[in-house]
């Protein structure tokens, strides 16, 4: 029977699940995995420093000021808007990049336009809502899958762009991304519209009052909640452990001696066990005691760390260190916007994904920049990395507190009760 029902959800609601994965890919998430292919050419052409073109991050950290107020918009009237007006203004945004004149405060002034516009209809938490709304016996797997679209969709498109620059120029890049980023955005919008679970989730139109009640904590109970507290905790310790290790990991692997080739294939490999690391973290979570499977996740760096501290590693020990921290950096995705709807329901886990995300966002930027700084006063890594396995056990045991704790929980509705709230709210 629960296989059954397992099944039915899949069949009811992967046109959702379709939809997350593109709209989350073809937004701001594929814009950062394209930005790099740009600074050299770029600063040959228009003679901007390398730093001052790196500044174009800051559109990132802007997105994660305006998570709060997408979030709460979001529970109220569903992804759809948000996704619609986030292809045009992304498909805008590709065209402004590809027409800049010299000046770089037109650079700076796109960042803006991305970072307060185009960034925040286009971020991750847009597309997780009606994830965890759709699935609830799945909603692990279903959350990997989904929080993946951005590298599936970068394995196809990166090649792509990087052939276009280097036959036609910087220029003819960016406008080629306006399409993408215009089909991909509506071809999301159509699913997210399709599927019995508009009515229910979210996606289509808000919750009617009536069930919204029903279905989690209003954020100021969230706020009284100690697990809230303790999330966020463990959300924003592990983004400094994983964003500090995995800006440096180039520079650690070329002083321990790696060759450059070498350590490429390293980061590439490190790329892909992200990924896998977040479709296992997903699948234990539908079927193992979710904090246990968290803490075990959270935990796998304080390994990591530890044999990047050993004396003289070899190639094979630094793989297996890297291939923890990202195993874990994978899994920390799914596992934000999972307890978020476990430990507060759905009323305001919109919102709540937007709180933490804007902690979160932050955390990313600090780790990165404080571990570049942590060398430049120590000459190694070694404190960096010391603090990152500290962080990483305080994750972990956050997280693994949190389970422990008395408190409500929203479990797996089961088939009756979904269907007798789409007929509820239909009516």
């Amino acid at each position: 029977m629960k296989a059954d029902a397992t099944s039915d959800e899949w069949r009811r609601n992967w046109p959702i699940l379709l939809g997350s994965a593109l709209g989350a890919g073809a937004g701001i998430s594929l814009y950062a995995n394209i930005s790099g292919l740009f600074i050299k050419p770029l600063a040959a052409s228009l003679h901007w420093s390398r730093g001052e073109i790196s500044l174009g991050a800051t559109a990132g950290l802007l997105t994660s000021f305006a998570l709060p107020w997408v979030g709460a918009m979001v529970d109220r009237r569903g992804p759809r808007p948000f996704v619609l007006a986030g292809s045009v203004l992304f498909a805008t945004a590709y065209l402004m990049l590809a027409s800049m004149p010299g000046p770089y405060w037109v650079f700076l002034a796109t960042m803006v336009f991305i970072g307060l516009g185009a960034g925040p209809a286009t971020a991750p938490l847009v597309f997780t809502r009606p994830m965890v709304s759709a699935f609830h016996r799945s909603r692990g797997l279903a959350l990997a899958i989904g929080i993946s679209g951005n590298v599936f969709l970068a394995i196809v498109i990166l090649p792509l762009v990087q052939h276009v620059i280097a036959t036609f120029g910087w220029r003819a890049g960016y406008a080629a991304m306006a399409p993408v980023a215009l089909v991909l955005g509506l071809a999301s919008f159509w699913f997210l519209g399709r599927g019995p679970a508009t009515t229910v989730s979210g996606v289509g139109r808000p919750l009617a009052a009536s069930a919204a009640g029903a279905a989690g904590l209003a954020f100021r109970e969230v706020l009284r909640d100690l697990r809230f507290w303790l999330l966020g905790l463990a959300m924003v310790s592990i983004s400094l452990t994983v964003a500090a290790f995995a800006s440096q990991l180039q520079p650690q692997l070329s002083d321990l001696g790696m060759p450059g080739p070498i350590a490429a294939l390293l980061g590439a490999w490190y790329s892909g066990m992200v990924v896998v690391g977040r479709l296992i973290c997903g699948a234990l979570l539908d079927r193992l005691w979710p904090p246990g499977v968290a803490f075990t996740a959270l935990l796998l760096p304080v390994v990591g760390m530890g044999l990047f501290l050993s004396h003289a590693p070899p190639f094979w020990l630094l793989a297996c260190a890297a291939t923890l921290v990202a195993l874990s950096q994978g899994a920390d995705a799914d596992v934000l916007a999972f307890f978020a709807a476990r430990y507060f329901g759905l009323r305001s886990v919109g919102v709540v994904m937007g709180v933490l995300g804007l902690a979160c966002g932050t955390a990313l930027a600090l780790g990165a920049t404080l571990s570049g700084f942590s060398f430049d006063r120590t000459g190694s890594y070694h404190l960096m990395l010391k603090v990152a396995a500290g962080l990483s056990a305080l994750s972990a045991v956050c997280l693994l507190t949190s389970g422990l704790l008395e408190g409500r929980r929203f479990p797996t509705p089961s088939a009756i009760a979904v269907e007798e709230t789409a007929t509820e709210i239909s009516i």
